[in-house]
């Protein structure tokens, strides 16, 4: 059997620490299916400065849809 992965979606999600325990989460969607770990991270750090929270926890989620087919036998 072959199994192939499609790529569907990738989505991050930031915590922010508000401070007194409290937390922020923040979701964005529609990233590209290429985003690196070090762009992500890029990402989240500026993030961070334009709301003036610090990020704590960064979360990727990737989406993909795996379709089978049998094997061929000669």
């Amino acid at each position: 059997m072959t199994v192939k992965a499609e790529w569907k979606k990738t989505g991050i999600y930031l915590e922010h620490d508000l401070g007194e325990g409290k937390t922020r989460r923040r979701t964005f969607n529609g990233v590209n299916a290429s985003a690196t770990g070090d762009k992500i991270a890029e990402f989240a750090e500026i993030i961070g400065k334009l709301t003036g929270e610090n990020v704590v926890n960064i979360k990727v989620t990737r989406t993909e849809e795996l379709s089978a087919s049998p094997a061929v036998s000669e």
